[in-house]
């Protein structure tokens, strides 16, 4: 049998290292995006609220707002905060019917290209509304 001690450090090291795992794994979790709402009116626009997670750590994400036919009519810069997420507000105006992806990834030098080799995700936005 081993002394208590002795039992105490090891049940002690393996906790840390199962702690140490999960903190990497959820390190390098890919980035999530929920958009609310997920449409709206086209005119005369409305806020989309954007709750983001899974980015680099206080650092720049740029978003562009795609459309059917490859246009970005709108696009954009957040900040995330020190868990690498940010929640903010956006105001959609000006756009077109159609069925939108609104694109997510790290632009750190803000040159309106995402970062090579950056995690890119996106939402889906709508207008109008389906009935």
């Amino acid at each position: 049998m081993y002394p208590t001690g002795k039992l105490a450090f090891i049940c002690g090291v393996f906790a840390f290292g199962i702690f140490g795992l999960t903190s990497t794994l959820t390190a390098f979790a890919a980035p999530t995006v929920e958009l609310s709402p997920t449409c709206g009116p086209a005119d005369p626009g409305f806020n989309v609220v954007i709750n983001a997670n899974g980015f680099a750590a206080n650092s720049t994400i740029g978003w562009k707002l795609v459309g059917s036919d490859s246009k970005i009519p709108l696009y954009g810069y957040f900040e995330s905060n020190s868990t690498g997420g940010f929640n903010d507000v956006t105001f959609a105006d000006d756009l077109k019917e159609d069925h939108y992806k609104m694109y997510f990834a790290n632009d750190v030098n803000n040159d309106g290209t995402f970062d090579i080799g950056a995690a890119r995700v996106y939402a889906n936005l709508t207008l109008p509304c389906e009935k």
